[in-house]
């Protein structure tokens, strides 16, 4: 028997779903409570709002995030194990058929997000970038990262570091939300342009036969 909580659970899921097939504004609640086998009614008492539904969809993709890196965030460990599970888990969203992750498709309906779904996806976005950033610093003083054309990536807790995990993590997703979390100190021409870019990233030999992203500065 189904549990408030376990209905719950499913409606966030379905909506996660969902909101990266089609967009924010691509579904309707009937479209989350016909395959659940369950009354619109019920999607309306967990979620009297698709505003809020949208923000529970972000806080929980914010705290599995949180829950898949805490031990490498706390106490470091190698980088290869958080590459492998970030490109296995884009991978597997494209060949569900979710090619853009949940930051990309809500880009486009940004500025019609309330506030604080707005600054819940910021945050989010914000400790993803945060993550990636040490990824990638852990893995260049392993030698598993390497930039050709560059002799290294920017030491740790450098800028450049952070704007080089934004946009690798935007070619990896298919999306460029992440231009638009904030960071002190940026400027425009900071920003890397991820097509057409002249210099090669390649994450380690054994990642290199599957995903080569292109950056140039």
């Amino acid at each position: 028997m189904k549990t408030t909580r376990d209905t719950r659970e499913q409606i966030v899921d379905t909506a996660l779903q969902l909101l990266m097939q089609r967009g924010m504004n691509g579904f309707s609640y009937r479209d989350i409570s016909e395959p659940l086998g369950i009354k619109n009614a019920a999607v309306h008492y967990h979620f009297p709002s698709k505003a809020k539904l949208i923000k529970s969809v972000i806080k929980e993709s914010h705290q599995a995030l949180r829950r898949k890196t805490a031990e490498f965030m706390a106490y470091g460990g190698p980088a290869l194990p958080q590459l492998e599970g970030m490109f296995e888990y884009t991978l597997n969203q494209c060949e569900c058929g979710r090619p853009v992750c949940l930051a990309g498709a809500l880009s486009v309906d940004y500025e019609e997000l309330s506030s604080g779904t707005k600054e819940a996806l910021d945050r989010f976005m914000m400790d993803t970038v945060e993550w990636f950033t040490k990824v990638l610093e852990t893995g260049r003083e392993h030698r598993l990262v390497f930039l050709h054309g560059l002799h290294q990536l920017a030491p740790a807790g450098d800028r450049q570091g952070r704007f080089l995990a934004e946009d690798l993590l935007a070619g990896v997703q298919g999306q460029q939300r992440h231009r638009h979390v904030p960071v002190v100190g940026r400027r425009d021409d900071d920003c890397v342009d991820v097509v057409g870019g002249q210099q090669v990233a390649e994450v380690g030999e054994g990642l290199a036969a599957r995903l080569t992203v292109a950056v140039s500065y």
